[in-house]
């Protein structure tokens, strides 16, 4: 999907938040060490509760959360967490390490370093913070960022603590591992920038080499995550979290400013009706759907729920209308219900769809005594659930009108976004009373200001130069955080550098594009392929066959994938008696071809002989044979 219109006409708009884990011995306010526990033996439970700021206001993102009626369950293991994570324990002074790299990102992008570091409170109700907040320092401000020929300014650089990681979630409770939590992070907050969504991909990507050229960051999936801030037509800004992978940002942009034209196109349409205001209504009409049928709502009805009807007046058609593909105003009003456990909506526009039959719609709008040009929205599920969603939908049709709500996002896996809540207001900072400001001295800037590293392209360049790479595979490898892998198994390994580089790049690419999680694609699985290589094991073209096997978890080491798969290096006499077996077979097409029947040839050897036989020596084989015969 590109964008149907020119973001500069529309003034797509969009600021880059890049939130990226920082490669320190400890978590930011405590001496537990930055790890993921396999095993989280220790359990409680809380349910956070918003409160007034100082200015006696509530923030509007945590009274979402909070009417969601959760529970938040906490595991953790002693290894990876303590009482500091548990919100039990003060929290001790920050670590000296993380604001140390805090100080070099600000000097490489030519930020303003602050005098004093204050850190703050945040308000986070979600439960990914034991304490209701999130604990952040303003590091730096200002700087400017190249990309590509062009520069963005940058707003701020900020350490703060990352949160805790869901890894369960059901209607009543959320469930958090806590070995995440508190995880020094650096959060570095671009300029709007003109919405090109390629453009906007480049400089995401600039600024990730910048972090990753200090060797100060950690790797690895999850450890970096970009969060949009986008807005067309100089509207209200929404904010995309959690961008998990560079290669989905241009997708996201490109998804939510469609998004966002297309709602404002539907405000318009529905302007264009005369409508000046909606002012929904609400009935019970689970009646309606008791008798035995089909469809969703029924089933819904059978097993005890109840069903509500929000009433639109005027608004009939313009719940499905799709200005764009995918974007329908429908669309938006699942979403809300989704987010509340409910497994979505279903909307007059859509009824037959849903198995709502015409005398199912004629019964209701009888009911509810409304016309034809009102759209009708259902809302099934436990009686609790529905009165919240009905609540949130009534508003967000409301609202409609004014085309682009305030609001949170997710980014999907597609790169789409999905809504999650109202975005947070302005009073939810305030000052961490726990831990004193920290005065930057000379000294500490100093000292930061002789580990700037040297820029992604120099680094790269050296990297070429060093191990004669192409400049092409020596971008990669510093891309994909293999560069000092790879320098490490160089100096060890007689292996082909090009070799070495491309399974160190293109194995966990393919095996991630394949689905298998990144996580079990481990550098000590790499290593054992590279010196299982090298030590003539298999040939290079059953490395990643090899890796596969070991990832996939069928075997466990790299000798058992090579049994189980068969792949052993043939004898000179095996290859040999192949390969005069295939010319055997081809004496026909080698008479009429002569030295063009080569590529025949050697690709049917090739198909037993593959990870069995290297390339080159296959190929040497073959046209010794071929000219000993003529």
């Amino acid at each position: 999907m590109s964008l149907p219109f020119d973001p500069r006409e529309c003034s797509v708009k969009v600021g880059i938040e890049i939130h990226q884990q920082l490669a320190t011995p400890t978590k930011l306010f405590c001496p537990c060490p930055p790890m993921k526990s396999e095993e989280l033996p220790l359990s409680f439970e809380r349910r956070l509760r918003p409160s007034q700021s100082e200015l006696g206001r509530i923030d509007p993102a945590a009274i979402f959360e909070f009417n969601k009626g959760k529970v938040n369950r906490y595991v953790w293991n002693p290894e990876s967490a303590c009482m500091v994570d548990a919100d039990e324990e003060p929290p001790h002074p920050m670590s000296a390490d993380a604001l140390k790299t805090g100080l070099i990102i600000s000097l490489m992008l030519g930020a303003r370093v602050v005098d004093e570091v204050h850190v703050m409170r945040k308000i986070v109700i979600d439960g990914s913070n034991t304490s209701g907040f999130q604990r952040t320092a303003v590091v730096g401000l200002g700087g400017s960022l190249s990309y590509d020929g062009h520069s963005v300014g940058v707003q701020s650089i900020t350490v703060e603590e990352d949160s805790s990681r869901v890894i369960g979630e059901d209607p009543a409770c959320r469930v958090y591992a806590l070995d995440r939590l508190g995880v020094p992070l650096v959060e570095i907050a671009l300029d709007p920038m003109v919405g090109i969504p390629e453009e906007v991909e480049s400089a995401a990507l600039c600024l990730g080499r910048a972090l990753r050229s200090t060797g100060r960051v950690a790797r690895g999936l999850g450890t970096i995550r970009q969060d949009l801030n986008v807005s067309v037509m100089g509207g209200g800004v929404v904010e995309v979290k959690g961008v998990q992978k560079l290669n989905l940002v241009a997708k996201v942009v490109t998804y939510e400013a469609c998004r966002q034209m297309g709602l404002l196109k539907i405000a318009a349409a529905a302007r264009e009706r005369g409508l000046g205001r909606i002012e929904c209504t609400t009935g019970d009409v689970t009646a309606v759907f008791a008798a035995p049928g089909q469809g969703v709502i029924r089933k819904v009805v059978s097993g005890g729920g109840t069903v509500a009807c929000v009433v639109a007046p005027g608004m009939a058609g313009l719940l499905g209308f799709e200005p764009y593909p995918g974007i329908r105003l429908g669309k938006e009003l699942a979403e809300i219900a989704r987010t509340n456990s409910l497994g979505g909506v279903v909307h007059s526009d859509e009824f037959r769809k849903q198995r709502v039959t015409e005398a199912d719609e004629d019964e209701l709008r009888r009911r509810l005594s409304v016309g034809e040009d009102a759209a009708l929205v259902l809302v099934a599920g436990p009686a609790e659930r529905v009165a919240r969603v009905v609540s949130l939908v009534v508003d967000r049709l409301g609202a409609s009108l004014d085309g682009v709500p305030r609001e949170t996002r997710a980014a999907t896996d597609t790169g789409e976004t999905a809504y999650m809540r109202p975005r947070p207001g302005a009073a939810r900072m305030y000052p961490e009373t726990d831990i004193p400001d920290i005065v930057i001295a000379d000294g500490a800037l100093r000292r930061a200001e002789e580990e700037l590293p040297l820029p992604w392209a120099e680094r790269v360049k050296a990297l070429e130069r060093a191990y004669s790479l192409s400049a092409d595979m020596a971008a990669q490898l510093f891309d994909s955080g293999q560069a000092p892998t790879y320098e490490n198994l160089a100096s060890r390994l007689r292996l082909d550098r090009s070799v070495l580089a491309s399974l160190l790049v293109e194995i966990p690419a393919r095996l991630a594009h394949e689905g298998i999680p990144e996580d079990r694609i481990t550098p000590a699985l790499l290593e054992a392929v590279a010196f299982a290589l090298e030590s003539g094991l298999f040939a290079k073209e059953a490395m990643y066959d090899i890796a596969r096997a070991v990832a996939l978890g069928g075997v466990k080491t790299v000798d058992e994938a090579v049994t189980r798969l068969g792949i052993t290096m043939m004898a000179d006499a095996e290859l040999e008696d192949l390969v005069d077996r295939v010319i055997e077979r081809n004496r026909t097409l080698i008479a009429q071809r002569g030295e063009r029947a080569f590529s025949a040839v050697m690709g049917e050897v090739m198909k037993v002989a593959r990870g069995r036989a290297d390339r080159a020596r296959v190929s040497e084989t073959i046209r010794k044979k071929l000219s000993k015969d003529r």
